[in-house]
């Protein structure tokens, strides 16, 4: 992850303590004043640039909607402890479970998950290796087409779930559970808005996990 500059991590710091205490981030004024300007320009910029380093995800045109990335929050971890709570779905929005959390110690990953999803009846991939039950732990990343394990909304239900995306020559087939065929061809520019991030790593209980008490104590990678 590249390095930040002085008042960079100081308004990563600024929107961290936002989140954390309001519950909400700020907006790009406020973050602009948070630096001693009243140019909402100069706020956009400072965070124009952590988005490009990977700190910070943002929806354009929508107010209040910065987010901290996985590698983010990594920064903000309690040494005491060395966890964090990431989001942790279960087929959201189908399967009538509201989000919950899951507490993660961040030394085991390479690549810092922005949240878990947990893998539902009819919904496992043998192909990729995933079984029901699984936790798989999904980092958001802009989709460009590149061939893995990714998480994918499915556009008739709303449903997340696992898939593989395979490219050959100048096609891309996502093979998934509830496909049929089991593999469909995709436009390349449908895949930024259909694909909700990569697979970097999951749990499984040797038991087949119930509950989130049940997981091991790593995980594996995909």
């Amino acid at each position: 992850m590249r390095s930040l500059t002085e008042k960079q991590r100081s308004v990563l710091d600024f929107i961290e303590k936002e989140i954390r205490l309001k519950r909400q981030p700020p907006t790009i004024q406020e973050v602009a004043r948070h630096i001693g300007s009243e140019n909402t320009r100069s706020g956009l910029t400072h965070l124009e640039a952590l988005i490009r380093k990977g700190y910070l995800e943002r929806s354009p045109g929508q107010a209040r909607s910065i987010r901290l990335t996985g590698a983010a929050l990594t920064l903000f971890d309690n040494p005491a402890d060395g966890q964090r709570e990431i989001p942790c779905l279960a087929g959201w929005p189908q399967s009538g479970e509201a989000p919950g959390s899951l507490p993660v110690p961040p030394v085991y990953f390479t690549d810092p998950p922005d949240y878990a999803l947990k893998v539902g009846p009819g919904r496992s991939l043998p192909e990729a290796g995933i079984q029901e039950g699984d936790i798989l732990f999904i980092q958001k990343t802009p989709a460009r087409g590149r061939e893995g394990i990714v998480i994918f909304r499915d556009p008739a239900t709303g449903e997340l779930l696992p898939g593989c995306l395979v490219r050959r020559k100048d096609r891309f087939l996502l093979r998934s559970p509830t496909s049929d065929p089991m593999e469909q061809e995709i436009r390349k520019s449908d895949i930024p808005s259909l694909v909700q991030g990569r697979v970097v790593a999951l749990f499984r209980s040797i038991c087949g996990p119930k509950t989130h008490s049940d997981l091991p104590p790593g995980p594996k990678e995909p």
